[in-house]
């Protein structure tokens, strides 16, 4: 079965009517037994032969990379921004999405070292205050995503670019504020695909991982204290203590992943508890208490999430429940989109519609 994307595209060329799409998605529905859209499914590769071809694509880059150092970082990284930007042009990134991966990190990579690299090697001293960092980190690296993201409209941009401006800067209030601007962009994005038919919902799945990963590790910074940059991917060092803090983020992630029907933000908030409460008694048993409250966590609500979500939007007005992503359609009223075909209310129909 193809994607939401595919049906969407297949509809929009005229190769299939709109009814078809909706019954091609009510048929996945009920060999899944969930809404397509509220699966949040994505493609990592395309098959074993996209896979080889993205690992030979990371070695040939590697290489050169490697063999750069002969030459000068200053002149080679943006020769090979250049080129895998016209990689780019011939590589289906539906098709081969592993492939994609590797030429767009490859890009991202070599875009966003190349100033400070060519600074460094004519010895000007890099300053990592506000607005120096903003004119030689933040604004080519915002720059070249974007022209990437115009060319491309490859869904994981964004997030891959995201993610190491975040660990570069060592102020946890601007760290705080790039993975809160992400959690906003990601929101902006679902409601602009309510239906999660296009690419945008995708867009929107992988900000939704990057913030909730980057707001729980900031969270983490400001109760121990600790540089948001640090030698461990995962913060460690919360007491027992402060265990209602991380309760209460949980429970805010919950509620928010629930009204968005975004189950990849609150893995993203997730994850990064395993680890951090590894100063109780000892390391193992610390680890081992991260670790049962994110497995926990992750199955109570991956078990009742259907019917939590349900629960929580009967609370809510109709009027503000009719804005957000209607993955499951099982609610009154519809909000206006571009599509034009009626959708029937999951119980009026025996066809179930999702």
């Amino acid at each position: 079965m193809r994607t939401e994307i595919d049906l969407d595209a297949a509809a929009r060329e005229g190769i299939i009517g709109e009814d078809q799409a909706i019954a091609l998605r009510n048929f996945q529905a009920e060999q899944d037994g969930l809404p397509l859209a509220s699966a949040e499914k994505f493609r990592i590769f395309g098959g074993y032969a996209d896979l080889v071809i993205g690992i030979g694509t990371a070695l040939v880059l590697g290489s050169i990379t490697v063999f750069a150092d002969g030459v000068g970082f200053w002149l080679v990284f943006p020769i090979m921004a250049v080129v895998c930007y016209m990689l780019g042009r011939f590589v289906d990134m539906r098709a081969r999405p592993a492939t994609a991966t590797v030429i767009m990190c490859a890009y991202l990579a070599f875009s966003f070292c190349a100033l400070p690299v060519a600074l460094h090697e004519n010895h000007v001293v890099l300053d990592r205050e506000v607005l120096p960092f903003v004119l030689y980190a933040v604004l080519p690296a915002a720059v070249a995503t974007w022209l990437y993201w115009r060319a491309y409209r490859f869904p994981p941009t964004f997030a891959a670019a995201i993610i190491p401006i975040a660990f570069i800067s060592i102020d946890l209030t601007a760290t705080l504020i790039v993975a809160i601007g992400t959690l906003i962009s990601a929101s902006w994005w679902d409601m602009t695909d309510i239906r999660r038919e296009t690419e945008r919902s995708q867009v929107a799945f992988w900000l939704h991982c990057c913030a909730g990963f980057l707001i729980s590790r900031s969270l983490f910074s400001l109760l121990t204290g600790r540089k948001v940059i640090d030698d461990n991917l995962v913060l460690t060092g919360l007491s027992v203590d402060q265990f209602p803090y991380v309760l209460a983020m949980i429970g805010g992630a919950a509620l928010f992943s629930l009204l968005l029907d975004r189950r990849s933000l609150l893995v993203g908030v997730l994850l990064p508890t395993v680890g951090m409460f590894e100063t109780i008694d000892s390391g193992f048993v610390g680890v081992g208490t991260g670790m049962l409250l994110a497995g926990v966590s992750l199955l109570f609500f991956s078990w009742g999430w259907v019917r939590l979500r349900i629960a929580l939007l009967g609370i809510l007005p109709r009027k503000w429940a009719a804005q957000l992503p209607r993955t499951g359609l099982g609610l009154e009223g519809q909000r206006p989109t571009r599509r034009h075909l009626p959708l029937l209310h999951l119980r009026s129909s025996s066809k179930r519609v999702v």
